[in-house]
């Protein structure tokens, strides 16, 4: 008899079937090689009706069936197994048992197979070829009462307390093996070889809602969590952690799109508690806040009559943004792609900006309400007192060209109702000595000011969150100049029509470094404030060159690396968005540290420990992603976790702080603390 038995594999293009021959010769040396442990044996009966979904084994497993019938499955693999049947497992496999009619009983043996070490040449390869301990099969055995009795045998032994019944528990369980291996032999029974890929993706769609990381699941799978987010990659295309993130928005976007639940319970029933953090990563992945989405894409019901309200609905669907790398890390989760679309809601302010023209236009054509005089003739003459043509010269005079990448902004005398749409041209204008009457607020759907620069803006409005300039609040602020941020060229036609318009850059050098002093320079240049610009620069040479003097002292050339979690995964970063850190301050970097070409470039956790800083800054904006960091066995045993030496910093100061000279400064004051306490 030959038994087939085949599993789906996941291909990029096509799902691809993968069968691996049942080499016993192979399996029996390498089984000879194994130090074996019983791990748990149990003997279940199930009733009529009774099922058993989604169970997963903790450790390699037999189910032997003694009596009934029922549809088994084994990850993808389904069996009609009736009594004395036997099925083998790997970790990590899914179990389901269902379609029981009257009643199914089976016994389960879970065991632990260790290789020992070390290991000829010929059973290395021999290893990387065959891993008996792991592959799934199933097949009825031709003698299965010799079977039945060594397994009947090892279960009463189990239950028998005391040291030498387990020392016979291992002993009848190798002649189990023996026999069973020598019938698999005589049946040339194939087997499948699980496929992890499948394993997990079935895992992720089933525990979405749960605190997910590579490493327990690799765990689970009896895998390296390297190995498994290498081959994750090779057949999906994608990390794992983005899988999962796709997996959790899909739901999101589903329980927008048909429920009327809050924001709070959609992000609760994805596993994402942190409704800020909810938002932040649904705009990152859709393209628009939930909020917005759900604006957008529920249809209007037809059974009632919407005629007065003002539809956001296009004709063709939007095409949202997902995730695109950008040359500037802390942005990336705002940069527009492609061509830009305009929304019903943006035709309102290019409404009123024509009616605010047309009336200019009418006014200039009317008489002047100056000083006047009736004349003999009944007509009537203006004189426009010479103090007022003097100050209209003066203006005049002031009038400056800015040219920048995006044209050429006009801008008039001394502006004094301007506006920052962005936390990063917030800090330039302040440093600058400029206060702007109106900021944005520090992420979306907060009322907030970013923590670091709110002192400094006490009394200006808060406009909101403008990564998507609103134009309609900009408009109603009345600006004579808005600073932006580069990252909104596709805007700045529209805000030019609102008011001139300037957009902060963060300019970077040959490396790819971005530069803050450059950068705030070219600010300072542009708004007619050179002198301050370079003043603050000095300033900040001076505080930067003492803090680089007081942490050498303290730390000499230990090695600092820099970190966060995002999305649960781990990004290491590079001196792109850090020059503070590596060439301000003049910390020593790890040996690794990514090319400033990159901003940063995703590890595994097994990688941190051929880096073992010495000191760890760590960004996260997820205290659970934090802890369940904490946990792992890996994290404990790094140098800088054992020495203390990890310092959790602010996200708000730390991811948006970088390129301003005011967030700089700051990150300076906090590096010194804790580096030298």
């Amino acid at each position: 008899m030959k038994v087939w038995f085949i599993t789906p594999m996941i291909s990029s293009s096509e799902l691809l079937w993968k069968v691996e021959d049942m080499h016993v010769e192979e399996h029996v040396k390498l089984w000879n090689l194994a130090s074996i442990k019983i791990w748990d044996v149990r003997h279940v009966i199930m009733r009529a009706g009774e099922s058993i979904s989604a169970y997963r084994f903790p450790i390699s497993g037999f189910i032997y069936t003694v009596r009934g019938n029922a549809m088994v499955a084994l990850d993808d693999t389904i069996y009609t197994i009736d009594r004395m049947q036997i099925l083998h497992g790997g970790k990590g496999v899914c179990l389901n048992i269902d379609s029981i009619e009257k009643q199914f009983e089976y016994y389960l043996i879970f065991y632990r197979a260790q290789l020992t070490l070390p290991m000829s040449r010929e059973n290395q390869a021999l290893l990387k070829q065959h891993i008996p301990f792991h592959v799934q099969y199933a097949f009825v055995p031709e003698y299965p009462i010799d079977l039945y009795n060594k397994v009947k045998n090892i279960n009463n032994d189990w239950n028998r307390n005391n040291a030498f019944a387990k020392f016979q528990v291992k002993t009848l369980f190798y002649q189990f093996i023996n026999e069973l291996l020598r019938q698999l032999s005589a049946q040339s029974i194939e087997a499948v070889k699980p496929n992890l890929v499948v394993q997990a993706v079935r895992y992720l769609h089933e525990n979405y809602t749960l605190p997910i990381m590579v490493e327990p699941l690799a765990e689970l799978l009896d895998c390296s969590a390297g190995h498994l987010s290498r081959i994750f990659k090779k057949e999906t295309g994608s990390s794992l952690i983005t899988y999962l993130t796709r997996i959790r928005m899909d739901k999101a976007t589903e329980l927008l799109l048909h429920t009327d639940a809050s924001l709070q319970q959609v992000a609760d029933s994805i596993g994402i508690p942190d409704v800020v953090y909810f938002n932040r990563l649904f705009k990152k992945h859709v393209g628009l806040s939930p909020g917005r989405f759900k604006q957008k894409c529920i249809p209007l019901r037809s059974d009632q009559n919407y005629a007065m309200r003002e539809s956001e609905l296009s004709i063709v669907s939007p095409k949202y943004r997902g995730y695109d790398p950008i040359d500037d890390d802390n942005y990336y989760q705002y940069k527009p792609e492609g061509e830009s679309y305009t929304s019903m809601r943006s035709r309102k302010p290019i409404a009123l900006l024509l009616m605010l023209s047309l009336t200019l236009l009418i006014s200039a054509c009317s008489p002047t309400s100056g000083n006047s005089t009736v004349n003999s003739n009944g007509t009537s003459s203006t004189n426009q007192p010479a103090t007022e043509v003097a100050q209209t010269a003066e203006a005049t005079q002031q009038e400056r060209v800015v040219t920048h990448p995006w044209g050429e902004t006009v801008i008039k005398g001394e502006p004094q109702h301007i506006i920052s749409l962005f936390p990063a041209a917030t800090d330039y204008l302040l440093a600058l000595g400029i206060v702007p009457e109106a900021a944005s607020s520090n992420e979306e759907g907060s009322d907030q000011f970013p923590t670091y620069l709110s002192d400094q803006l006490q009394g200006s409005k808060n406009i909101g969150w403008q990564v998507d300039p609103n134009f309609e609040s900009i408009l109603a602020a009345e600006p004579d100049l808005i600073i932006g941020q580069d990252f909104m060229s596709d805007a700045y036609s529209s805000l030019s029509k609102i008011a001139p318009t300037l957009l902060a850059e963060k300019l970077k050098d040959d490396q790819g470094i971005i530069r803050m002093k450059t950068s705030l320079l070219h600010m300072g240049d542009m708004l007619g404030k050179t002198e301050q610009a370079k003043q603050v620069i000095e300033d900040y040479e001076a505080k930067a060159k003492d803090a680089q003097a007081k942490i050498k002292q303290a730390i000499g050339d230990e090695t600092v690396m820099f970190l966060s979690l995002s999305d649960k995964e781990v990004r290491y970063y590079s001196k792109r968005n850090y020059e503070v850190l590596y060439d301000d301050l003049g910390l020593t970097p790890p040996p690794s540290i990514p090319d400033p070409s990159e901003s940063m470039k995703v590890i595994s956790m097994e990688m941190l420990p051929t880096i073992n800083p010495d000191h760890i800054f760590l960004l996260s904006s997820d205290p659970n992603e934090t802890s369940e960091l904490e946990k792992t066995a890996v994290w404990k045993g790094l140098n800088a976790v054992k020495n203390n030496h990890v310092y959790n910093v602010d996200y708000g100061l730390w991811f948006q702080g970088p390129g301003g000279p005011i967030g700089q400064t700051k990150i300076i004051e906090e590096t010194v603390q804790f580096l030298t306490q």
